[in-house]
């Protein structure tokens, strides 16, 4: 189950945006129409609540959070990056 600080988490760090793919609860007009919820792939959009995320392009979402160092609670550390610095950051 996702939360929303993890979701705005991901989406400050433009790691889901609106290409990326999420499977999700979306509510739809079933037979009859009567008004139901199915689980379907779709595009993430800015008005869907974290609950109704499933997975993010086919990984759970602390899984995928975890892979960019994001605790499931959506707080990260910043890192220093390591290596020889460029002459414009010495500038």
């Amino acid at each position: 189950m996702m939360t929303e600080a993890l979701l705005k988490t991901l989406v400050e760090r433009n790691l889901v945006n609106e290409n990326t793919v999420v499977y999700a609860n979306v509510k739809t007009v079933g037979l009859g129409g009567t008004p139901t919820v199915i689980k379907k792939d779709v595009y993430y959009s800015a008005d869907m609540p974290a609950a109704a995320i499933v997975d993010i392009e086919g990984m759970e979402p602390v899984r995928f959070a975890k892979a960019y160092n994001i605790k499931p609670d959506g707080s990260y550390k910043e890192q220093k990056k390591r290596g020889r610095k460029s002459k414009a950051e010495l500038a």
